[in-house]
């Protein structure tokens, strides 16, 4: 089995990880860890056959860390690509001749809740290495953004004016396929609002960024309890804003809406404003994140892809449409502490 170390070590001056100073007992208190397995199975056509996994965020942070992957045997060839190398982590692998195609593709992943600090908020200067989440979108994108943050006075008061604008104006529609097109600019232009957690991710992005406000999609996996024990899995896609002094904040308009519908609430049920609070600043872990990117490029292609969520393959130089893909995602949480040690 090729792999690679489950137990990341990044020393620096002898010290690991620029992590807070949790104490022992706050790791196994507070933190989850989960083996995420990709089983892949491609035709077994003539002609070389290529594969792309989006892997979870190799990037650690204080509420997901990566401990590593390992893949079983198949691939003529067979690598990792982590950022810097890449703009999102991936798996590679390529089978030269024709046969069977089958691999297995693990990671080790621990997840913590997550909640940003809004009491602080620092300046309004953006760092520059920033400024390219600035997006100023189309006409109607830059109306919409300007007149819903019209009487907001801060880049955070401007935030949750279109956080509240997406959870009220848009809807869940089950009839879209996957997470959504994502195409904030459709959806204004035509008044249709319905869509899934791409949709509503991208209209709260695209709104922030046309409102000079740094934002960004993260793509991800959602983990619900199944049964015997099983967690069973669904692609979800969050959003993020940055300001001076916290960072990043987490907020999930998605969620709102898929809690009304399998609940039955209406908009104005005190349990659904109770939870827009709460997911304004505020991420539960129950969820992988893979990246935040958008044109993405693949290794051993040349070319970018506008989105890096799902397994892409090519055979014989074509890709494949994705219903020939073969593969399930399995996750299970760990038995135990799962102390990561750092």
């Amino acid at each position: 089995m090729n792999r690679r170390d489950f137990i990341k070590l990044a020393a620096s001056g002898g010290t690991l990880f620029a992590f807070p100073a949790w104490g022992y007992y706050d790791e196994i208190a507070s933190w989850k860890t989960y083996r995420l397995n990709y089983h892949v199975s491609l035709p077994e056509e003539a002609g070389s056959a290529k594969l792309w996994l989006p892997l979870p965020d190799s990037n650690d942070t204080v509420y997901q860390r990566n401990l590593g992957s390992v893949w079983s045997e198949g691939p003529a060839r067979a690598s990792l690509f982590d950022p810097p190398k890449n703009p999102a982590a991936a798996f590679f692998g390529e089978w030269i001749k024709s046969g069977p195609r089958n691999i297995t593709v693990g990671t080790m992943i621990k997840t913590a809740d997550r909640t940003a600090d809004l009491r602080k908020p620092g300046s309004e200067k953006i760092p520059p290495a920033l400024k390219h989440y600035l997006a100023p979108g189309s006409n109607v994108v830059r109306k919409t953004a300007m007149s819903v943050t019209r009487t907001a006075k801060t880049p955070l008061g401007k935030a949750r004016a279109i956080y509240d604008w997406v959870v009220e104006n848009a809807y869940y529609d089950p009839a879209i396929e996957g997470c959504g097109k994502g195409d904030a600019g459709e959806m204004l232009e035509s008044g249709k609002m319905g869509g899934k957690s791409m949709d509503m991710a991208s209209l709260f992005v695209s709104l922030c960024g046309s409102a000079g406000i740094p934002a960004r999609g993260t793509y991800g996996i959602l983990l619900t309890e199944s049964g015997s024990g099983k967690i069973a899995t669904s692609y979800h896609v969050r959003a993020e804003f940055y300001l001076a002094g916290p960072g990043w904040v987490p907020v999930d308009p998605a969620e709102i809406h898929r809690v009304m519908q399998e609940e039955n609430r209406r908009i104005d049920d005190p349990k659904i404003a109770e939870l827009k609070d709460k997911l304004f600043g505020y991420w539960k872990m129950n969820w992988i994140g893979l990246n935040h990117e958008r044109d993405v490029p693949l290794p051993f292609l040349g070319s970018k892809i506008p989105l890096f969520i799902y397994p892409y393959a090519q055979v014989g130089g074509e890709f494949l449409d994705p219903a020939r893909i073969a593969y399930q995602i399995e996750v299970n949480e760990m038995v135990g502490t799962g102390i990561h040690f750092s």
